[in-house]
């Protein structure tokens, strides 16, 4: 039976957890799903909200698109004892798979919106890799303009945007017959870059990922790291 806690005090418990392997082909509402059946069952001290479908109270930062991996997502939970950290980690991590697991946990009054950057990796199997595409695709996404089309809403007519004002940073190397680029993107909710229009324009400007058999040219895209606006960790 759900114990109401409406007007109790409550700390804010930040989790940082991964979600690699097959778990990224779930979509973000899966994964609320998810994670509240996981918290449950985890017998925290779970804060919950008011009205007739009482629920706990919890917040994700930045949503990951399907499709792609991440190792350092964060969720806050609201709790009404302050259970030691790596105990509430314990009891999570018991009710996981392998492919999603908390990293870390600690109490923090700090905000999600603090959250400003995003560090990725995406690398590229594509015919014609070479040393020279990654240069070609350096040189493109740290130019003057990065132009995706892209729509507002599903129903909404295609628009031009130059994203390259959300792409703080951009290396790209080739090795082992695929394309690596690292770069940093902007992560804020007014201005938010999902990665795979970084994929998009270098299709559209450099041809890569023309071949539709898909078990010759491929791509991956990981999510690494996580800043503020000055480019501290985000904690």
């Amino acid at each position: 039976m759900v114990q109401l806690t409406p007007n109790k005090p409550y700390v804010t418990l930040r989790v940082k957890f991964k979600k690699v392997g097959s778990l990224q082909y779930i979509s973000h509402l899966d994964l609320v799903r998810t994670m509240n059946k996981i918290i449950v069952r985890a017998k925290l001290p779970l804060w919950y909200t008011e009205g007739f479908n009482p629920k706990p109270k919890m917040v994700f930062a930045a949503p990951l698109s399907i499709g792609t991996e991440s190792l350092c997502e964060f969720m806050d939970l609201r709790l009404i004892d302050d259970i030691p950290p790596m105990e509430a980690m314990a009891r999570l991590n018991a009710n996981m798979t392998e492919e999603m697991q908390v990293i870390d946990a600690y109490y923090t009054e700090a905000k999600l919106t603090d959250l400003k950057w995003l560090y990725y990796e995406i690398v590229i199997k594509t015919d014609g890799a070479s040393e020279q595409l990654a240069s070609a695709s350096a040189e493109y996404l740290l130019g003057e303009s990065v132009t995706v089309e892209k729509k507002s809403k599903p129903g909404d007519p295609t628009r031009t945007a130059d994203i390259r004002p959300q792409i703080k940073t951009a290396e790209c190397r080739y090795a082992d017959g695929k394309i690596y680029i690292n770069t940093i993107l902007c992560a804020d909710a007014s201005a938010f870059l999902n990665p795979e229009y970084v994929v998009s324009a270098l299709k559209k400007e450099l041809g890569i990922l023309s071949n539709p058999d898909l078990t010759k040219e491929y791509y991956t895209i990981t999510r690494l790291e996580a800043y503020t606006a000055d480019m501290t960790e985000f904690k």
